[in-house]
């Protein structure tokens, strides 16, 4: 089992989007209409750094080759990787995620 964390600001992701490239090299199409606040962009961000550090390769690749998706009752998942469990929550000022990798 491996495991990663990462929390974020929410202010930092904020001002990040306001620049297209940043929204790009970070998220996908399916991501920018998901997410309707702020806070579920740095979530996934969050996210997408959690999976990298459990994964133990640092950030070796654009984030968006990484994709969020979410079931049907909203529960993420990292497309692709059927071996591993995801967190995402945001309260105030922050969003953390937490990445499993079983086996």
């Amino acid at each position: 089992m491996k495991a990663g964390t990462d929390i974020v600001k929410i202010s930092r992701i904020e001002k990040s989007i306001k620049n297209p490239r940043f929204l790009d090299s970070v998220y996908t199409e399916k991501e920018r209409e998901y997410c309707k606040s702020v806070q579920s962009l740095a979530g996934l961000f969050a996210a997408k750094e959690a999976y990298l550090k459990a994964l133990g390769c640092g950030i070796d690749r654009r984030l968006s080759s990484i994709e969020i998706d979410h079931n049907e009752k909203g529960k993420p998942f990292i497309s692709g990787d059927e071996s591993c469990d995801l967190s995402i929550s945001h309260d105030g000022d922050y969003a953390v995620a937490f990445v499993i990798i079983w086996g």
